[in-house]
Order: C-alpha cells, then structure tokens, then sequence
C-alpha cells in the first residue's frame, strides 16, 4: 500500500503534535504545524515537487515557532519563575500585621497574621511573637516584613 504525499504530510503532523506531549518544550507541536500545512498545499496542489513542500515546511514550521510559542508557552506555562507581580498575592505593601511565630533572621519559618491566615515571614532582625511588622515585600508566598519603630 502506498501513500500520497500529502497523507505522508499528514501523519508527519499529527505524530509531531501527538509527540509534544511526551517531549516538553512546546517545539515540535509547530512542527507538526508545519507538516500539517504541507499537506494542505500538496494537496491542493500548489507544491508538487519534494523540494517545495520541503520549503514550505521548514519555513511554516519557523515562522510558527517564531510568532506563536511565546503566545502558547503563556498559555500552557504560566508565568516563569521570578516573574511574579507581588499583586498575584493581593499583598498590600506597607500593611502592619502581627507577629504569631518568632521571626528570626536569615531565617524562613516565622509567621505572621494577614488576611485572616498565617503567612510565612521573613525578617532581618528578631521579632518576637505579639509585636507588630510592615510588610515590605513578597518572594513568592513568603512575606518580607520589618518592625515597626517605637516612634512610628
């Protein structure tokens, strides 16, 4: 049994798509892009020779990768890892909040109350449960908080 070109193109595409799911990357899903639209214009017959559909893969399948990953890595992925906008968290920045676990300095383990539940808290200093922090930042879900002079 033999196989047309553009049923060749097609089983390339869906394979490549099929094997993206397998090898992470989100790479050779436009591949199979690519191999998809070969098949399309093999058989619509506007590449006929091996070198033209050839061509039109290779330069379907970067045009795709190049103007689509970002837009679907966003999608699947998420934010990477440091990108985070401390608003994710609904931080308020510069809210004061108790301490409910000593806090200890160079250290990730204290806890503090905010928004009616514990939080882990970082400081530079010691802080002792029952006084009261500012908030002055966010590393992911750890808060980074300071205390509160006497004169504040």
């Amino acid at each position: 049994m033999t196989f047309s070109a553009e049923i060749i193109w097609l089983l390339a595409g869906i394979v490549l798509i099929f094997a993206e799911m397998f090898i992470p990357g989100l790479v050779i899903a436009f591949f199979g892009g690519g191999a998809m639209v070969a098949a399309l214009t093999t058989w619509m017959g506007v590449t006929v020779s091996l070198a033209t559909q050839l061509f039109v893969f290779i330069v379907t399948s970067i045009l795709l990768l190049l103007f689509l990953r970002t837009y679907f890595k966003k999608i699947f992925f998420g934010k990477l890892q440091g990108e985070e906008d401390i608003q994710n968290f609904n931080v308020e920045i510069g809210k004061v909040v108790p301490v409910v676990e000593y806090i200890d300095p160079g250290e990730v383990g204290g806890k503090v109350r905010y928004q009616g539940t514990t939080w882990i808290a970082r400081s530079k200093e010691k802080i002792a449960p029952g006084e009261s922090v500012r908030i002055v930042g966010c590393d992911n879900i750890t808060l980074i908080v300071e205390k509160i002079n006497k004169e504040e």
